[in-house]
């Protein structure tokens, strides 16, 4: 039963008695007069009519109690619900909704501006901090940040913007004591937390923008603030950074796909798209997942304008990980098929991509013989030891590897005598230039003998006639892709294609 209908129930009960007490009081000394015909009205008849009063009184006493009791407890309620959504249940600062309430009050209005100062504090790696050491720990870094903010910035409002990220608004204090008290700081960060025994240093970039200085708007403060949290980034990290005008343009509109590509891998807001892998018999040995991002306002943004901006930051092993995923969860979609998966040379240069890979495959239940890894021959010639040991432990969990785009960079053919790959993939280029270029016939003729020697695949990419098709098998490719069979789509358009269906591979390739 709800507060209000508890109240309701307490006040019908109690005054339907309180009115048949005093009713009954009334009734009764009523008869008594008409029937003494006016004489005394006996001692226990008064007794009766103020007891009755009297119980009436007392039950009206304990209705008020109880509803003040019960409006008491529902302000507390509602207190308490206000609470839990205006501030962060872990940390204490302010939520997000919250915390822009109050900056759209601190700026002021267009025509009555007010100065404020917007800091915006970013923990740098925290995701390795709680891959590393757990999320006990990261939430104690959390708070440990929170409360550090609160002290040094006594008169500012904290709020938690997001998973690592933390905003403070401060009204008229000059730009001179907040850059100290960011130094402050960014030196109590650098003592650290304790963690069994060990103290975990930790870091920050912040970045600052002023009102009405740089914007009038909370918006536009905001991303302001964000541009210089991005500088700092950019610097080295671990810094405080002053918005200035000179920040905008590029890096503006970096930190805007950085940042909108970051709410749509955690909001589930990308595709994976599938092109079909065929043998040269024409049936499917596979599928290549490819990543697209249909912005909700800017539409369709190709791959070439966000990936190389994630490989900028660990944003890329977040984006990663979400299309292996995505693989994983699409494999029923394609029996007896392997997926190919791009993987970055930057997610190459950390531990975590193997431990990514035998995370996921434990969490889904997929086996790793059911994916290709594709990487660039820039990955190759830049391979460090360190790489190449991750794609040699890649191999040895079952992942087959291919090298994409040969023929693009500078791999030569010493390269594929001991790099760790299945498969080669030939560039469009030179698969497209066979009819004519007689140095692209003797170059993917080459690699097809040296790939039999080896026992690789060769994948020609980019067929879109059939004259490509005949032409690249005549060359010794053993498997094809490109537009010639199918164009990228979601899974399910390819659906009839994996259940048989040849008559819809023209459609998919129109």
């Amino acid at each position: 039963m709800n507060t209000l209908a508890s109240i309701r129930d307490h006040g019908r009960r109690g005054y339907l008695s309180l009115q048949f007490l005093l009713g009954g009081s009334a009734v009764a000394l009523a008869g008594l007069l008409v029937a003494d015909g006016g004489n005394v009205v006996p001692s226990w008849a008064l007794a009766f009519c103020l007891a009755a009063n009297v119980l009436a009184i007392l039950i009206l006493g304990y209705v008020r109690r109880t509803i003040i009791a019960e409006l008491d407890r529902a302000s507390a309620d509602a207190e308490e619900r206000q609470h839990r959504a205006i501030t962060d249940t872990l940390t204490g600062a302010m939520m997000r909704g919250h915390f822009l309430d109050e900056l759209k009050r601190g700026v002021g209005r267009p025509l009555e501006p007010r100065q404020a100062t917007l800091v915006l504090v970013d923990i740098d790696h925290f995701k390795q901090l709680n891959d590393s050491f757990g999320h006990p720990l990261g939430d104690a870094v959390l708070v440990h940040v929170v409360k550090a903010m609160k002290r040094i910035f006594p008169d500012g409002a904290v709020g938690r913007l997001g998973g690592d990220e933390f905003g403070i608004i401060l009204r008229d204090c000059d730009i001179q004591t907040t850059l100290a008290r960011a130094d402050l700081l960014l030196d109590t960060l650098r003592g650290g937390v304790r963690h069994e025994n060990h103290t975990i240093a930790l870091s920050a970039s912040i970045g600052a923008a002023l009102a009405p200085l740089h914007a009038t708007q909370p918006k536009e403060l905001m991303l302001l603030a964000d541009v210089a949290l991005y500088e700092s980034k950019s610097a080295g990290r671990g810094r405080m950074t002053l918005f200035d005008k000179g920040m905008l343009s590029d890096k503006r509109h970096r930190r805007f796909i950085e940042r909108e590509l970051r709410a749509a891998i955690y909001m589930n807001e990308l595709e994976l798209h599938y092109q079909p892998v065929v043998n040269s018999d024409g049936s499917v040995f596979g599928v290549e997942g490819l990543v697209r991002w249909r912005h909700s306002v800017r539409g369709l943004i190709p791959p070439d304008d966000f990936i190389p901006i994630a490989e900028s930051s660990v944003l890329i092993d977040t984006l990663g990980e979400w299309v292996f995923r995505r693989a994983c969860a699409d494999l029923p979609a394609f029996p007896g098929c392997r997926i190919s998966i791009n993987v970055s040379g930057e997610q190459l240069k950390r531990d975590e991509f193997i431990s990514m890979l035998t995370r996921v495959l434990d969490e889904t239940g997929s086996s790793a013989d059911r994916f290709v890894l594709e990487i660039t021959e820039t990955v190759v010639t830049t391979a460090t030891a360190d790489v190449l040991r991750r794609l040699a432990a890649a191999r040895s969990m079952g992942f087959r590897v291919a090298l994409d785009d040969f023929g693009t960079g500078f791999c030569g053919f010493n390269y594929l005598k001991t790099l760790p790959v299945d498969a080669i993939k030939i560039d469009k280029s030179y698969i497209q230039s066979l009819s004519e270029d007689e140095v692209a016939r003797v170059l993917v003729s080459a690699l097809a003998q040296i790939a039999q020697i080896r026992d690789l695949s060769i994948v020609a990419e980019g067929v879109e006639t059939e004259l490509d098709f005949t032409l690249a098998r005549a060359a010794g490719c053993n498997r094809f892709q490109g537009y010639h069979f199918a164009r990228p789509a979601p899974k399910e358009a390819l659906a009839h294609f994996f259940e048989g269906d040849r008559d819809r591979l023209p459609a998919l390739a129109s």
